[in-house]
C-alpha cells in the first residue's frame, strides 16, 4: 500500500474471525486476511465458511483506489504503485472466489447436502447467497444433462449416476503453520487410538485435514 492509504479503516460488523463488537481494521490487515482466506482455500479439501465481508471490503478498496487512479498525472510514478497494487488485490479476489466456484463444480451435490444440513440446524452456512443460487442451479443444470444422456442408454437405471456423490478427500494430509498455542490436537480423528499433540505459535506440520479442520475454520492455524 501506498502513504496515502495508510490513514484508510474500516468498520467490520459481525466478522466471524473476530468478535460480535465492531472492529476497526486497517487496510493491510485485511489484505492479510484475503490472503490468508485465499491460501486456506487452496489447499483446503473441503469447500470453507465464505469469507463475503473481506470480498466486499477488498472490492470497496479497490473501487476507492481506481477513483484515485483517475485523478493522478499519467507521468506520476504513485499512479504505476496505485495500479499494481489494484490489480494484485483483483487477483486476490478472483482467485479465491474461483477456487470455491471450483470446488462447487466438483462436490456440487454434496455441498448441497451439507448446506442443506447446516440450514436444518440453523448453523452459519458456508455459501454466500451467490454461491448457494449458483450451485443449485449448476446441480438442475447437470442433473438434466445426465437424464438427457441416459436416454441413449436405456439399459442403465438414471439412479446409478445421481446416487454416485463426489465427497472432497478430508482425510488427506495438509501443511500447515499454527497462528496460537493449541493443546490436544487428535493425530488423526478417525482412529480409536490417536495421539494427542499440542502446537506451538508458528509451529509447522503435515498433518490430516481432518484433524484440524475445526482449526482452520476458528483461524488457529493457517494452511501454507
Amino acid at each position: 500500500m501506498t502513504e496515502s492509504n495508510e490513514d484508510f479503516s474500516f468498520d467490520i460488523d459481525d466478522v466471524s474471525i473476530n468478535s460480535e463488537e465492531q472492529v476497526q481494521i486497517t487496510p493491510a490487515e485485511v489484505i492479510e486476511l484475503i490472503e490468508e482466506a485465499w491460501i486456506n482455500e487452496k489447499f483446503a479439501p473441503e469447500i470453507l465458511p465464505h469469507k463475503s465481508e473481506i470480498v466486499e471490503i477488498i472490492l470497496d478498496q479497490i473501487s476507492n483506489m481506481e477513483e484515485n487512479i483517475k485523478n493522478l498525472c499519467s507521468t506520476d510514478f504513485t499512479k504505476i504503485i496505485y495500479q499494481l497494487e489494484v490489480d494484485r488485490l483483483r487477483f486476490l479476489v478472483s482467485s479465491y472466489l474461483r477456487t470455491r466456484l471450483e470446488k462447487i463444480e466438483i462436490h456440487v451435490n454434496h455441498i448441497l447436502g451439507e448446506e442443506a444440513k447446516r440450514i436444518d440446524k440453523r448453523s452459519d452456512l458456508y455459501l454466500s447467497h451467490e454461491e448457494l443460487k449458483f450451485a443449485k442451479e449448476f446441480s438442475f443444470t447437470m442433473e438434466q444433462y445426465f437424464d438427457k444422456l441416459m436416454r441413449f442408454y436405456p439399459g442403465v437405471p438414471s439412479e446409478t449416476w445421481s446416487n454416485q456423490i463426489v465427497e472432497p478427500n478430508n482425510n488427506s494430509f495438509v501443511f500447515l503453520k499454527s497462528k496460537n498455542r493449541v493443546e490436544g490436537v487428535l493425530i488423526d480423528k478417525n482412529a480409536t487410538d490417536s495421539d494427542l499433540i499440542d502446537f506451538d505459535t508458528g509451529s509447522q506440520i503435515i498433518i490430516s485435514y481432518n484433524s484440524v479442520s475445526d482449526l482452520i475454520k476458528k483461524s488457529d492455524v493457517q494452511l501454507i
